[in-house]
């Protein structure tokens, strides 16, 4: 594998649309969910800053306060990394607007330390009797 794509993470910008439709016949489900990518960013800084523009234009169609924006530094000093509009009347519409790390490993790496995790996992329970 590629040394440079271990251990890389880039962000993932997406906006999640749940609503009701016409149901086309009488077994389909009247919920859809809608889910487009905004993009791909090397940084978190990019995706806020491309998340918060997304935000301005989900504004003009759905109540949005200033505060409702992605943030670099929020509760304790994490990221804010999720905005919706679940607290406001929807009409029946609601947004999740979704800043999600995407982490490019070593898939042999990652199979190791999956095992060793539940080695140390059943080690511990064993432990614990």
């Amino acid at each position: 594998m590629n040394k440079s794509i271990i251990n890389m993470q880039k962000e993932l910008l997406t906006i999640e649309f749940r609503y009701h439709d016409q149901p086309e016949d009488v077994t389909n489900s009247v919920c859809r969910n809608k889910i487009i990518t905004i993009g791909i960013f090397d940084t978190l800084e990019q995706a806020i800053e491309k998340g918060n523009k997304a935000l301005e234009i989900l504004s003009k169609h759905f109540q949005v306060r200033p505060d409702d924006k992605f943030q670099l530094h929020y509760l304790f000093g994490n990221p804010c990394r999720l905005v919706t509009n679940c607290c406001y009347p929807t009409n029946g519409i609601q947004y999740f607007a979704k800043i999600t790390p995407l982490r490019f490993d070593d898939l042999s790496n990652t199979i190791k330390e999956t095992f060793d995790a539940y080695g140390r996992y059943k080690l511990s329970k064993e432990e614990d009797m």
